[in-house]
């Protein structure tokens, strides 16, 4: 063989190992695991079902007024975030084609999250409903009787 083909040999092999394709390339996987707090949120409706895709809005304790993460629910409802190492009380919102419901959660140093509140339209049992029932039954009978009362002086007028 002579130098020149040679040469030529060694241009054509490295020409091959650069023209090889990147997932074809020997290469390392690194794995890093590290302990974290995280808060799951379980998203439902009263009725049990799921808040599939439900968009999650969160804010944080430093910051009550900036969104501070966006996200879906899950198709089991449920939402998984790691907040940053801000101390007090966040807020999380749940929405979805006009349901929706709020949890706060107090955070501390070096402790458990705490679910301190929870509340929505998602969350509304049958005495919140008799109740709602109620009030616009008796607003309809309010303005019904009232109607009455004009008429009544029309015709008493007429």
């Amino acid at each position: 063989m002579t130098r020149r083909s040679s040469v030529f040999a060694a241009l054509l092999l490295a020409a091959g190992v650069v023209a090889i394709p990147e997932a074809a390339r020997a290469h390392a996987a690194l794995i890093e695991a590290e302990t974290v707090q995280a808060i799951r949120l379980h998203a439902q409706y009263d009725t049990g079902e799921p808040m599939v895709e439900a968009q999650v809005i969160i804010y944080a304790a430093d910051s009550p007024t900036r969104v501070w993460g966006l996200g879906l629910t899950d198709a089991a409802g449920v939402y998984t975030f790691v907040p940053d190492d801000t101390e007090g009380r966040w807020t999380i919102q749940v929405r979805q084609a006009g349901h929706g419901a709020t949890a706060h959660v107090e955070l501390a140093q070096d402790a458990v999250p705490v679910l301190t509140a929870s509340a929505g339209a998602a969350g509304q049992g049958w005495p919140q409903r008799a109740l709602m029932v109620a009030l616009v039954a008796w607003g309809a009978l309010g303005t019904a009787l009232f109607v009455l009362r004009n008429r009544k002086r029309d015709n008493a007028s007429a």
